[in-house]
């Protein structure tokens, strides 16, 4: 196994932490229940904003990380790294969400026994494909960044251009 596959395969595993941090740090929607059943008050549907927001900042955090680390350890300069990288952090976000909704509070549905003036959590959920197309975009750009601010090879041209310069004389 090479070096760019064990750091490609790094990213998509980076998804596992990821839920773990997207769990702890995401607030869901409280349901209210009330004679007639679960509602969502005005006060509470915040959350669902929240736990989408917390979603796409945890893949904009993981894919500069991701962006940098896959240039700084492959080092090698080809459109397969991005190809992989785009895939992986896909693959990642993906992994996130299933294992944060396992982690998370269940379906409301399964919610029985409830008084009235309890307060029941929604699942973790993301309802837009905005946020899964982050972490991808956002690694491949670190990843882009990091190649085009890093000084890697400089050195190496001016000595090729030293060279040149005195073997034209």
């Amino acid at each position: 196994m090479t070096r760019t596959t064990k750091v490609l395969l790094a990213v998509v595993a980076s998804g596992a932490p990821a839920a773990f941090a997207w769990w702890a740090f995401a607030r869901p929607s409280q349901w209210l229940a009330t004679e007639r059943g679960l509602v969502l008050t005005e006060g509470n549907a915040a959350g669902t904003f929240q736990v989408v927001a917390v979603f796409t900042i945890i893949g904009i955090v993981l894919g500069v990380v991701s962006g940098v680390v896959v240039h700084r350890v492959t080092r090698a300069v080809r459109w397969e790294i991005v190809l992989g990288l785009t895939a992986a952090s896909t693959a990642a976000a993906l992994l996130c969400w299933r294992l944060g909704i396992w982690l998370g509070p269940g379906p409301l549905e399964d919610v029985t026994g409830l008084k009235a003036g309890e307060q029941v959590s929604a699942p973790l959920a993301v309802d837009a494909l905005v946020p899964f197309l982050v972490w991808p975009l956002v690694s491949v750009l670190s990843y882009t960044l990091s190649l085009y601010l890093s000084t890697d090879g400089t050195e190496d041209d001016e000595e090729i251009d030293d060279v040149s310069a005195r073997s034209e004389r």
